[in-house]
This record gives structure tokens, C-alpha cells and sequence, in this order.
């Protein structure tokens, strides 16, 4: 994640564009709050306070709210404190997760909190057309439940299965038919009246992960189900790669990743051959917690198959945390044991192990905060020259 402002400094020559960063940074978490305090928390002097926050009021980006009148019971002496709010509601982002079974949309304001939300079932062999398709009605869906249009969106992301290149063209995938070469942020964008950042859904799950779940610096995310994939985050940064193919250890032969899933579902207590593969999967967990050999032999198996890829990933980074999540994250209790234990045996320090706790949400959680953090990042770069107006963020 993008840290998300400078501390305030007194020698610089944008020091009105720092110290009003430092005010909106302060007043972002959306507890309204004195100038006093706002004050104290940036280390300005009272009168800048003042004449900053104004100025913010003035441009939209905070709100003056009712002071408190009462103090312990008793009436305050005197003028109540002016108390400032940021006004979260000036602009909103729109996170997508475009997936095999189902697309999801969140819309969230500037403070993070969701507005609206949209999702729709989609099969495996929908062919780009009907899945963008979906997508848009569940835009369309959040957009009416937030009560917004299009032109109150400032930043969008979008998370996608496969390898995502700098430009978000899909340059590979092997599970959504139609989507290579494709670039699906450009196909949305249009009835969002702002660009797209696409990126790949293990990485943004592993972005969510570190924003809304466990929270450690360097993370290693598993994306397991039917299909697996990783994320990284390294120094609390999402690291995507050079062309975005970081954590694509499938691609590694020997790895056991390509079809391990599709081992575990086809055993006899599965029967996924031809049907359901995570629901056969789900039957082969089942039936080892009540504690058929059989299933125990396949989970193991799976766990064997998984285990050299993560280890290679963890003996390169030498994270703080792997964190189990995807459609098999409910059978955590079977898997990171067995993990555990594989592990030890190959890496000379063995991390943490967890399960998400943020269910089929993650990817598009993910897609919020790099949407976020576009935002942070255009609040940066305007240029000091200019007047710090929500137009001027959401035009760039």
C-alpha cells in the first residue's frame, strides 16, 4: 500500500500543500475533531490550523460540525470549540472481482466505508462478452444501492484470474475463457467515467489480507481452491513484479500446483472427475474430519503437492505470515497442520500460519484499497501550484 501523507514541514516551499495534507491525514479516519486537536496531531500552530481547515471547508474536502456544548454535565464557558469533519462523502471508489463462479462489486467512500455492493453468478464457460456482462449489471446494482453515478466515481480496480501486465492487459489465463490478451478495465471503464487498474486476484487478496485481515508487513497470501495462487506483500507493499507474474508458481514444473486441486476432487470419496470439483473437494474434507484413511491419504497428498511451492516462496522472502485463504480456507483446520509440518521440514524459519477470516470479500476488499491508494497517490502529486479542490483529484 502507498503510505498515505507527509508529515507536516516548516522549510519547504509547498508547505501550504504538506501542512494541508497533514490536516485531511489527521481528520481522514472520520472522528470530527477540534482544531486543538488537529493541532496537536500535526504539530502546526493553532492559527495555521485554522486558516488550513478553512481553506479545506472552502474547496469541500471538510465539514464544520455542532461543537459539544456540555462539558462533564455542565454547560462549557464561553464559545463551544470549532470541530471539523472530513467529509468522506466528496468522492467514492469502486472495487470488482471478476472471477470463475461469480463477479462482486463494493463502492466504498473515501473513509473506506461501503456504500453499496453487487454481485452475480457467472459459469466457467461464459465466454468475455456475458462475463463483463455481469459485471456491469452488478456495477449498475452498487450504484443504486449507493444512490451514485458514475461521475461520483474517482478510482476503480478491478481483480481478475491470471497474469496482469503493467497496461492491465491479461497476458495469460487458463481458467476464463476469451481472456487473454483482453484488458477488462478498459471495457468498464467507460461507464465509470474514470480509468481501471487491473490486477491479479491472488495479489489483490493478498492486499485485502494485509488492509482488512491479519495486517503483518510481509505476507505471503495462498489463494487455494480450485485453482491456486499467491500474493505478496513485501514491507507492507503489494510486489506485483516486473510483469506482474510475481507468485505464479504454478508455472514452476514439479511444483504439484497445476493440478493438485483436480487430484484431491477426483479421489473416490470426491467423485469430481467430471462435476463440481470444489464440491468434491468439500466431500473429500468432510469425510477426513470424520476420519476416513482414504480422504486423510488425498488431504495429505494435497498438502505434499502445495507445500514445495509455498516453501520456495517463503525461503525467498522469508515472510512473517502465510495466510490460507480461497475456497478451501474452511478446511484450514485440516490443511495448516499438515502444512505446518511440511514446512518445517524445508524452511530453517517457519512463519506463522493462518487462515483469512475475510471470506469471498477479500478480492474485492483488495480492489478498494489500491483504488484507495490511487486516490493517496494523486493527493501527492498534484502540483503545489494548484488549488488542492476535489475536481482537481478527480480529474487527474
Amino acid at each position: 500500500m502507498t503510505e498515505s501523507f507527509p508529515v507536516p514541514a516548516r522549510d519547504q516551499t509547498p508547505l501550504r500543500r504538506v501542512n494541508e495534507l497533514s490536516v485531511l491525514a489527521v481528520l481522514r479516519d472520520g472522528a470530527p475533531r477540534s482544531l486543538r486537536e488537529v493541532s496537536h496531531a500535526t504539530g502546526l500552530s493553532w492559527r495555521t490550523t485554522q486558516v488550513v481547515a478553512e481553506g479545506l471547508g472552502t474547496h469541500g474536502w471538510l465539514a464544520e460540525t455542532e461543537a459539544a456544548s456540555e462539558t462533564a454535565g455542565r454547560k462549557a464557558v464561553g464559545r463551544p470549540a470549532r470541530r471539523y469533519r472530513f467529509r468522506a462523502e466528496a468522492g467514492h471508489v469502486v472495487g470488482l472481482d471478476i472471477g470463475v463462479h461469480r463477479v462482486q462489486v463494493l463502492i466504498a467512500d473515501l473513509a473506506a466505508e461501503v456504500v453499496g455492493s453487487g454481485s452475480a453468478m457467472v459459469s466457467p464457460s461464459d465466454p468475455a462478452p456475458d462475463r463483463l456482462a455481469a459485471a456491469q449489471g452488478a456495477l449498475n446494482a452498487a450504484l443504486a444501492e449507493a444512490r451514485l453515478t458514475p461521475a461520483d466515481m474517482w478510482a476503480a480496480a478491478m481483480g481478475t484470474s491470471g497474469i496482469i501486465g503493467p497496461d492491465g492487459t491479461v497476458t495469460a489465463s487458463a481458467l476464463l475463457p476469451g481472456w487473454n490478451g483482453l484488458n477488462p478495465g478498459k471495457l468498464i471503464s467507460p461507464s465509470l467515467h474514470c480509468d481501471v487498474e487491473v490486477a491479479n486476484d491472488a495479489n489483490l487478496a493478498a492486499l485485502g489480507e494485509r488492509w482488512r485481515g491479519h495486517g503483518a508487513r510481509t505476507v505471503i497470501y495462498v489463494l487455494a481452491g480450485t485453482r491456486l495462487g499467491a500474493g505478496l506483500i513485501i514491507d507492507g507493499r503489494l510486489h506485483r513484479g516486473a510483469a506482474g507474474a510475481a507468485g505464479e508458481i504454478g508455472a514452476l514444473r514439479g511444483a504439484g500446483w497445476p493440478d493438485a486441486a483436480e487430484r484431491l476432487a477426483t479421489t473416490d470419496i470426491g467423485e469430481g472427475a467430471a462435476g463440481d470439483r470444489d464440491h468434491a473437494a468439500h466431500r473429500v474434507f468432510a469425510a477426513a474430519r470424520a476420519g476416513n484413511q482414504a480422504a486423510r491419504a488425498a488431504v495429505d497428498r494435497f498438502v505434499a503437492d502445495i507445500a514445495h511451492g509455498i516453501a520456495a516462496m517463503v525461503l525467498t522472502i522469508d515472510p512473517e505470515l502465510v495466510v490460507l485463504g480461497g475456497g478451501f480456507s474452511h478446511a484450514a483446520d485440516l490443511l495448516l497442520p499438515r502444512l505446518g509440518a511440511e514446512l518445517a521440514g524445508m524452511c530453517p524459519h517457519l512463519p506463522l500460519l493462518k487462515a483469512s477470516e475475510l471470506g469471498d470479500d477479500v478480492v474485492a476488499l483488495g480492489a478498494l484499497r489500491l483504488a484507495l491508494d490511487t486516490v493517496d497517490q494523486r493527493l501527492t502529486e498534484l502540483d503545489s501550484a494548484e488549488p488542492l479542490t476535489p475536481a482537481a483529484i478527480r480529474g487527474l
